[in-house]
């Protein structure tokens, strides 16, 4: 069980849920004991984390004697990458702040990922043309979707599948690969019929955002899927 409320661990994740990442991005795990209260790992790799401890308030020498003295703790974070450093600490006056420092380490991340992979950059400009889109053409977000906009979502989403089935026997891409997106595009078919058009959009986009990332690894599927992500959404 967790440290934490459960009410807090929402904080927690409502913050991954960001403008930048959704929480499907990350791997989240709340330790039964220990200092840590919060361990957070970038899902796509890069080595990126984020823990939410406790620390004592004193420094170095002064540290180890306050930890055998039983001084009181602080709220801290350890971050990767930081704003300056590849790995910062920081400590706090409140858990709360510990919080809102998860968005900062989102933009750390984003801007590390731009300069390390700049195909990133294309991610994040479709991403924002998908916003725009949603914006412009769902007037009712809060509408359900109908039986025929349902068939369409799905037939959208089969003949992308079958493309990638056709890398798949080409081996330009792993079967587990194929296996991992034939589940997220079931998630995302399969949410037309639960969610409003708005909720629906918005789940859609982060996770075709989520498999163009999985692919990175073949220009033939990042290709495929960046361009039929296009068509997806109805952007071409």
């Amino acid at each position: 069980m967790s440290q934490l409320k459960l009410s807090v661990m929402k904080l927690i994740y409502d913050a991954l849920d960001n403008d930048m990442f959704s929480a499907d991005d990350f791997i989240v795990e709340f330790p039964e004991n220990g200092s840590v209260l919060a361990r957070i790992k970038f899902f796509h790799g890069g080595d990126y984390y984020f823990h939410i401890t406790e620390l004592p308030k004193s420094k170095g020498v002064a540290a180890t004697m306050a930890v055998l003295s039983g001084e009181e703790k602080v709220p801290a974070t350890i971050e990767c990458p930081g704003d300056y450093k590849k790995v910062e600490e920081n400590k706090f006056d409140s858990f709360d702040v510990c919080v809102r420092r998860i968005r900062n380490w989102c933009i750390n991340i984003r801007s590390d990922l731009k300069t390390r992979f700049p195909v990133y950059k294309d991610l994040e400009d479709l991403k924002s043309q998908f916003d725009l889109h949603i914006q412009e053409h769902i007037k009712n977000p809060d509408d359900m979707i109908t039986a025929e906009e349902v068939e369409k979502i799905n037939q959208k989403f089969d003949a992308l599948y079958a493309e990638f089935v056709t890398l798949s026997d080409e081996h330009k891409i792993t079967k587990m690969l194929l296996a991992e997106i034939k589940k997220d595009f079931d998630t995302i078919k399969g949410n037309a019929t639960q969610y409003s058009k708005g909720i629906w959009a918005k789940l859609a986009k982060n996770k075709v955002m989520s498999v163009i990332k999985k692919v990175g690894g073949s220009p033939e599927g990042r290709k495929l899927m960046y361009e039929g992500a296009k068509r997806l959404l109805g952007l071409d």
